[in-house]
């Protein structure tokens, strides 16, 4: 007892019994507390689509140079009352709308002469699980000479373009658009082949809210043959579109819309048109890689020598050709590797003496896990087609073609691409303002490319975009009740 009064009577000793008591309390009160409560064996819900926004950054124009925006609703299954509508970015509420009567209608902005506001497409209740939007450029004269299309884009908060380039006669221009009413911040971060190459312009770049951002790759890396342009959203999420322009003094070269694309261990890139010549890139990002390149070809795959193991230093972009490989012929592309990889195509055609060349690039997309849509195929010179390929089992798909206000069909075509193959579909089109469906009906999975191109004196125009699946529905996790907590 002595000693236990000594021990009392020291200064630090009722700080310590204090302490002991508050852990006694402390530990009591989480005994007793109820656990979290969730339903039992809850899994995710999945659940239709309520609405859907698309982005449209590609609204340059010129006296030659137009631009054009379409958007529309396809009449899928699950598609029954909604609203649509195609509208002008602005920060005051003030742009002009216009509203899409009914599924299968499609209505069209056309920007001419002088540059315009992107363009927003939204759509609301079931309406939203067949809404489409796209975007072309063309300009059939000068230097400007091309044809480029592309979806409109879904806002994103990372992405890739791969195949831009900064050398003389090459122009490309970052499109970056927020339709958040909060400024954004985004970071542009450049690789060539030796590697990352340091660029301040492209750190922190600020896109105003409800505005859009044009970043020009030669500020960003001069000099540059190929790139690789990674767009990360420090803060908000932002629609990235590419639009590139090539000319040797007067002489145009071509016009590209390059897509945005994903890192992944198996990269398929559906379509490569008959072409003059064709290279594919090839970067890992996080690691060094070891690929495998093969071609899906009309009659089966191939592996071309010397690409059975390809090596990649990570974050050094590199060339590889394609064209011997190619020898003239159309192909799709998969590239599998052991870790990561983005992969892109670039390519030339047309180019004889009496002829102008055209350049185009694609990129590694996504399987059509559900209906792709097309929206506003125009009718007159210009030709349609889709490139499909299955680089594993067998695929079916079938193709609808709507005439503007149908929600019918004017001609439904079914296609069995074999396993390990692609193959080309002409998709005819009588009447302006048409809409394709693309829809995986059974077997493997299936990769799908647009296909347009235009005939004239000086030779024909090619443009190419991926076709993407619709989202009709959304996964909703189950959620868990913590009794005790609260919002503060």
């Amino acid at each position: 007892m002595t000693g236990l009064r000594a021990f009392l009577r020291r200064p630090w000793a009722t700080v310590v019994l204090g302490a002991v008591a508050a852990l006694l309390v402390v530990g009591a009160g989480w005994a007793f507390l109820p656990g979290p409560t969730t339903t039992p064996d809850a899994e995710p819900v999945v659940e239709p689509v309520a609405s859907a926004e698309l982005l449209c950054p590609i609204t340059v124009a010129t006296d030659a140079l137009v631009s054009t925006v379409s958007a529309g609703v396809a009449p899928v299954p699950g598609v029954a009352d909604g609203t649509a509508t195609l509208a002008t970015l602005s920060q005051d509420a003030s742009g002009a709308q216009k509203p899409i009567a009914a599924p299968g209608s499609v209505v069209t902005d056309t920007i001419s002469r002088k540059p315009s506001s992107p363009r927003i497409a939204r759509a609301t209740g079931s309406w939203a699980a067949g809404f489409g939007a796209d975007q072309t450029a063309r300009s059939g004269q000068g230097a400007s000479r091309g044809l480029a299309v592309s979806p409109c884009a879904r806002p994103l908060t990372d992405g890739w373009l791969v195949g831009g380039s900064s050398a003389v006669g090459r122009q490309m221009q970052v499109l970056l658009v927020n339709d958040d009413d909060r400024p954004s911040q985004v970071d542009l971060l450049v690789y060539g082949t030796d590697g990352e190459i340091a660029s301040p312009a492209g750190s922190g770049v600020v896109v105003p809210a409800l505005s859009r951002s044009v970043v020009r790759l030669a500020a960003l890396a001069p000099g540059q043959s190929i790139t690789a342009v990674h767009v990360v959203a420090r803060s908000g999420r932002i629609a990235v579109s590419a639009l590139e322009t090539a000319a040797n003094g007067l002489t145009p070269l071509g016009m590209s819309a390059l897509p945005v694309t994903q890192p992944s261990r198996t990269v398929v890139i559906p379509d490569i048109p008959a072409v003059r010549d064709a290279h594919l890139l090839l970067l890992a990002p996080d690691d060094d890689a070891t690929a495998t390149v093969r071609l899906l070809t009309a009659d089966g795959a191939i592996t071309p020598v010397g690409l059975e193991s390809v090596a990649l230093d990570r974050e050094h972009l590199r060339s590889l050709s394609l064209t011997d490989a190619l020898a003239g012929g159309a192909a799709g592309v998969v590239v599998t590797a052991d870790t990561p990889v983005v992969a892109a195509v670039v390519m030339t055609a047309g180019g004889t003496t009496a002829t102008f060349t055209e350049m185009e690039t694609t990129a590694g997309t996504a399987a059509l896990t559900a209906p792709g849509i097309v929206v506003g195929l125009a009718a007159g010179s210009v030709r349609h087609g889709v490139g499909l390929a299955a680089p594993t089992d067998d695929a079916v798909v079938r193709l609808d073609v709507y005439a503007a206000g149908s929600t019918s069909p004017v001609s439904t075509r079914t296609v069995t691409v074999t396993g390990g193959t692609s193959v080309r579909v002409p998709v005819a089109v009588t009447q302006p303002g048409a809409m394709l469906v693309v829809t995986p009906v059974s077997g493997g999975p299936v990769y799908a490319t647009r296909e347009l191109t235009e005939l004239g004196s000086r030779g024909f125009m090619l443009a190419l975009a991926p076709i993407l699946p619709l989202r009709a529905s959304t996964t909703v996790p189950p959620v868990a009740q913590v009794p005790g907590s609260s919002l503060s």
